[in-house]
């Protein structure tokens, strides 16, 4: 008895310091459906959770719910291999299971789709599709991330289809917003619904504040975002409808797929397509402890010392040796998240680094000396390696280039502690920039 208006009056001072103490976490707003909004699950390692039932389920039951519904989301961490990866594995067991898959997908948009069919139906090698879809300027990440995918739907002859607009639409948006656009523009897209509150709400959160700092900026990128989820989900039904016996799989950032409130609203609010969605958990390898699990155990230890007073002869074959069968834990690495964030949670091991280096850096086309660096990210590979806005790139590692496409494709297919050397022209002068490509160490403030 004596611990507990110590305990009480710890739990008091940490909820009245518990905001100021977190960053912004989008997987844990009370938003999305009603009945799982205000409840937290645990998303365990490698453990896939029905968060309607918030049981667990093998993949083989995953496969078959999945089965059942006419649309699945999937989203993505677009330079996360592991999340690649479950979009991979779900694609090929709903494919093995007997279903017909078609892929939707965010990086491409429907004036793409005859090079995606090209390439589905094993009509194109690899560096045509690439180039006929331009996905190393519509699309930023590296391409390796998909192309396990990609090479799949080839061999099985799955479709795909461009769902999103095209980029110059999203693009003067997020400058000048949806007024921006002229009657023509307008018409090209689709009907755009900026009317959620949590939706809104979400993105306020995903932007760390924007909406505080910068409202006619952040009200700009919004309207942007709501484009991209309004296209896309007007696109998945499209080609659910043109389908009629298929899953279609879209393929999307997690930022579109969570809490159904991104595409999976424009599917709800404008078909009666039933959809489902799959959003992967980043895992740590030792789950943190909050600072109430850490009093809960420092009063649970209290405990048990005075309980080894009365019984100095305790039993240690009991199940009460075990620190985390004491607190009735189960010690698999686990994440605490709002059941809402998605309809399947799948945890993954959480990536201390990108898979493939991005070196940060863009360039102009071929200007008849060379490849002029239009712009250097900061924090990144290319700017703490030295290269800057204005260098004219003659050649890397010796090779010269015909066009912007095999200098970027050359890229991106260097890997992490390979070295790489840039042959410049700066000033009128020519400089040689040789590094080893490493990640760029973050500044802890």
């Amino acid at each position: 008895m004596n611990n507990y208006p110590r305990y009480v009056l710890g739990i008091l001072l940490l909820l009245t310091t518990f905001v100021a103490a977190q960053e912004f976490d989008t997987e844990r707003i009370p938003i999305g459906d009603q009945a799982r909004k205000y409840n937290f699950c645990s998303v365990k390692l490698d453990k896939i959770l029905d968060t309607k039932s918030n049981k667990e389920l093998t993949f083989d039951n995953l496969i078959s719910e999945l089965g059942n519904y006419r649309i699945v989301m999937i989203g993505e961490t677009h330079t996360n291999q592991l999340h690649h990866d479950v979009q991979f594995d779900i694609i090929k067991g709903l494919t093995e299971s007997g279903k017909k898959v078609i892929l939707a997908l965010e990086m491409f948009n429907s004036k793409q789709d005859e090079a995606l069919a090209k390439w589905s139906s094993g009509e194109t090698d690899e560096s045509t599709f690439m180039q006929q879809t331009n996905f190393l300027v519509t699309w930023s990440h590296n391409y390796r991330y998909y192309k396990a995918i990609f090479d799949y739907t080839r061999e099985k002859h799955i479709p795909m289809y461009g769902v999103n607009v095209e980029r110059k639409y999203a693009s003067k948006i997020g400058r000048g917003g949806l007024s921006s656009l002229t009657s023509e523009e307008k018409a090209a897209i689709p009907e755009v619904d900026t009317s959620n509150i949590e939706h809104r709400f979400f993105v306020k959160v995903a932007m760390e504040g924007m909406s505080a700092t910068m409202p006619a900026q952040f009200n700009n990128m919004y309207q942007a975002q709501s484009l991209w989820d309004t296209a896309m989900g007007e696109g998945a039904i499209k080609a659910a409808k043109e389908n009629p016996d298929a899953v279609v799989v879209v393929l999307a950032g997690s930022g579109h797929v969570v809490y159904n409130l991104g595409i999976g609203r424009i599917i709800k609010d404008r078909s009666d397509l039933p959809f489902a969605s799959v959003v992967t958990v980043d895992v740590p390898d030792k789950s943190e402890e909050s600072t109430m699990m850490m009093m809960r155990k420092d009063v649970k230890k209290e405990g048990m010392k005075t309980d080894s007073s009365k019984n100095k002869k305790m039993d240690h074959s009991s199940p009460h040796s075990n620190p985390h069968s004491m607190m009735g834990m189960d010690s698999t690495p686990n994440k605490i998240v709002i059941r809402s964030l998605g309809d399947y949670l799948w945890g993954k091991k959480e990536m201390k680094q990108d898979k493939y280096p991005a070196f940060g850096f863009s360039i102009n086309e071929f200007d008849g000396e060379g490849f002029p660096i239009k712009r250097v990210l900061p924090n990144t590979i290319a700017y703490e390696n030295g290269l800057r806005k204005g260098d004219i790139i003659l050649a890397i590692d010796g090779t010269t280039f015909k066009n912007s496409f095999e200098l970027k494709k050359y890229l991106q297919f260097k890997n992490w502690d390979e070295k790489i050397s840039f042959e410049l022209m700066r000033d009128g002068e020519k400089e040689n920039i040789t590094f080893i490509i490493k990640p760029v160490e973050k500044d802890e403030d």
